[in-house]
């Protein structure tokens, strides 16, 4: 089952975008691999289905003569869980600024040294994990700052005082 069917207009774009783009992607011989790849990249990050979990590993498991298809859906597979768990936590340390500041900012002062060494920490690993990306990858790159970046704004919005580096983050 094709997690690209549907009338959801960011599916139907990004598929135009991945076509348009596969001058950045390996030629795909197989076509089982081209498709996890193309499901994967077009689904949400945040909570991957168990189906699409399930056609990724299949499609990397089996026996192939598609190997830089393969190692690109590989790469893609990571880059989905490692989001997927990221953005968890992202979601955690804003849930526990909203308990220290109030949902509408009612109980704003200065954040524990903890906390705000957690949004520091949070803020390297993003950096880190973006620089990790090669320039045949800007399209996996491009994925991940849409997936963890709104996360991250989010995590900006709710601390005062960070710094300029935080200018860098972007949702795409």
């Amino acid at each position: 089952v094709s997690i690209m069917r549907g009338n959801n207009a960011f599916s139907s774009n990004f598929r135009r975008l991945l076509s348009s783009n596969e001058k950045h992607m390996p030629a795909m011989s197989d076509p089982q691999i081209e498709s996890a790849l193309k499901d994967l990249m077009a689904a949400s990050w945040s909570e991957l289905p168990h189906s699409l979990l399930e056609e990724a590993k299949k499609a990397v498991s089996k026996s192939t003569d598609d190997a830089a298809g393969q190692e690109a859906l590989k790469n893609v597979f990571r880059a989905a869980e490692a989001c997927e768990e990221f953005g968890g936590v992202l979601v955690t340390l804003r849930m526990a600024l909203d308990d220290l500041c109030g949902l509408t900012g009612e109980n704003v002062g200065p954040l524990p040294g903890y906390v705000e060494d957690a949004v520091k920490s949070t803020y390297n690993r993003y950096m880190t994990y973006l620089e990790s990306f090669g320039p045949d990858e800007h399209i996996l790159r491009k994925k991940v700052e849409n997936e963890l970046g709104t996360k991250m704004i989010h995590l900006k919005m709710k601390c005062s005082g960070i710094g300029s580096e935080w200018g860098k983050v972007s949702p795409f």
